[in-house]
């Protein structure tokens, strides 16, 4: 398996690539929501009594602010738990041992591994910026030094590789577009790789991967530390996987999408594909009589400017033209 988690990148540009469709739809109907709120802001200077604005371009604005709005949420209350636990954690913090003292050195980790004073046996990596180690003396009490290698070899990969910043943002983008459940499933994914890679680091600089079996199995035989908080740590969710790759190396990951994801994403490209295909213009027009607004007329018309003249030019006259809706096809005016 290559050092490349293609899960990550996949999620970040569907990310992005979701991110642009919300950004272009909003922009389509901006000028819609400007001439409306204009008129708006002229009739309640002249004192007349503010009418309900038409829905669409607000309900797409007011879900924009929802799903980013959700977004900035999820990644400041990850950031602010994160903190939280590591300054409740960080307070048992105490001078390395020789024992790891002598493993850090061989790996080229003194500086980089926090030792904590905990009965609870636990190791994960933590930091966006600056990412370090950090591991328990009930952990280091437990495992023979392969052992220990092995487990400070598989945290090393994750600090390479920079992985607590990958998932903090697989989970902010997991959140944000909370109506896809791909995001969701492609996250889960991110990290299962993540630690399958880790694991693999550690065997290839072992060349053998007794002991980092040995490691998981005593991990998993004492009682389970709750480190939800963190969001790099790695959790009984992931280790059956890591067992398998283990005991079998050959054994394959995929990544297998849910029906109601591909549903749901197939939903998302065809209504946001058929929204970006149709034309929208916008414009008010206001006839006045004894400084007053008798009429409020929005009109919705090509990019051309065509129809908007036209439609200006009959406004007195019978409607001709049927304001198009967001996500149906243009009525353009005419004599039809």
């Amino acid at each position: 398996m290559k050092r490349i988690n293609l899960s990550f990148y996949v999620l970040l540009l569907s990310s992005l690539s979701v991110g642009l469709v919300l950004t272009a739809v909003l922009y389509k109907v901006s000028p819609f929501f400007t001439s409306r709120t204009l008129f708006l802001c002229q009739k309640f200077v002249s004192g007349m009594m503010t009418e309900i604005p038409r829905p669409v371009s607000n309900l797409l604005i007011l879900a924009v602010g929802i799903v980013v709005g959700t977004g900035l949420l999820s990644f400041l209350v990850q950031l602010i738990k994160t903190h939280i636990f590591l300054k409740k954690l960080l307070v048992k913090k105490i001078p390395v041992s020789r024992v790891l003292a002598g493993v850090l050195e061989k790996l080229k980790l003194t500086k980089k591994v926090v030792l904590v004073k905990d009965d609870n046996l636990f190791s994960f990596c933590c930091g966006i910026f600056s990412p370090f180690i950090v591991v328990s003396t009930g952990l280091v009490r437990s495992l023979t030094v392969k052992e220990l290698e092995a487990v400070l070899l598989h945290e090393q990969s994750h600090l390479i590789s920079r992985d607590p910043g990958k998932v903090l943002l697989g989970k902010t983008f997991s959140s944000m577009f909370f109506f896809l459940p791909i995001f969701r499933e492609l996250h889960k994914d991110t990290e299962a790789v993540n630690e399958l890679l880790a694991d693999q680091w550690a065997i290839r600089h072992q060349e053998n991967s007794t002991f980092l079996r040995s490691a998981l199995k005593k991990i998993l035989a004492a009682p389970e530390v709750n480190l939800a908080a963190v969001s790099n740590a790695s959790g009984p969710d992931y280790f059956e996987i890591r067992i398998h790759r283990l005991v079998d190396p050959g054994t394959k990951h995929k990544l297998r999408p849910s029906p109601v994801s591909l549903v749901t994403t197939f939903l998302f490209i065809l209504v946001g594909w058929f929204s970006l295909q149709t034309p929208v213009n916008a414009f008010h027009s206001d006839t006045m009589n004894n400084n007053a607004y008798h009429s409020d007329t929005i009109f919705l018309c090509s990019h051309d400017w065509a129809c908007s003249e036209e439609c200006r030019i009959n406004i007195e006259q019978p409607v001709k033209y049927i304001p198009a809706d967001m996500l149906v096809p243009e009525k353009k005016c005419g004599n039809d």
